[in-house]
């Protein structure tokens, strides 16, 4: 799908500031408030935006820790996949979970308090997870980039 530069602006200050007004866009645009909202509509009914989310402060919730679990299963069939796939859309702590390729499975984003409640989660939802042979837990030192998306997805075609 081609988007313009118009849209490449709208898109970029809604990456930044995805409650921006139509009259915010339209400047970032050079385009007038209206018109403004009229393409980000039209990139809402295309489905290149999907919704709209807001960034929390994790720390300040207390959930500072940011862990992320490679799982290995013990076979990859349809069932052991579907089987999993289904528990771990229960599990209260889990941010994300992606299938991989390679030699782990699945990756697991999570949030915890500290280490104590980490090894509450993993003892009480990920161990009981199906399927599941291996997990290798790696906790975040520092972030150091997070983003909505990469710039290079809206910059200009070459």
């Amino acid at each position: 799908m081609i988007i313009d530069g118009f849209d490449r602006k709208i898109l970029a200050t809604l990456l930044e500031n995805g409650v921006a007004t139509q009259a915010e866009l339209g400047e970032a645009a050079n385009l007038s408030g209206p018109a403004a909202g009229r393409r980000q509509r039209q990139l809402q009914e295309k489905g290149l935006i999907k919704g709209y989310h807001a960034e929390l402060d994790f720390g300040r919730f207390g959930f500072g820790v940011l862990v992320m679990v490679l799982i290995q299963l013990e076979r990859q069939s349809q069932e052991t996949l579907a089987a999993f796939e289904r528990a771990v859309a229960l599990c209260p702590s889990v941010m994300s979970c992606h299938l991989l390729s390679g030699g782990e499975d699945y990756l697991i984003t999570l949030r915890a308090r500290d280490l104590p409640d980490f090894e509450r989660i993993h003892r009480t939802e990920l161990s009981e997870l199906p399927g599941v042979v291996r997990m290798q837990s790696l906790f975040t030192l520092r972030e150091v980039v997070s983003r909505a998306a990469p710039p290079a997805l809206l910059a200009p075609l070459p």
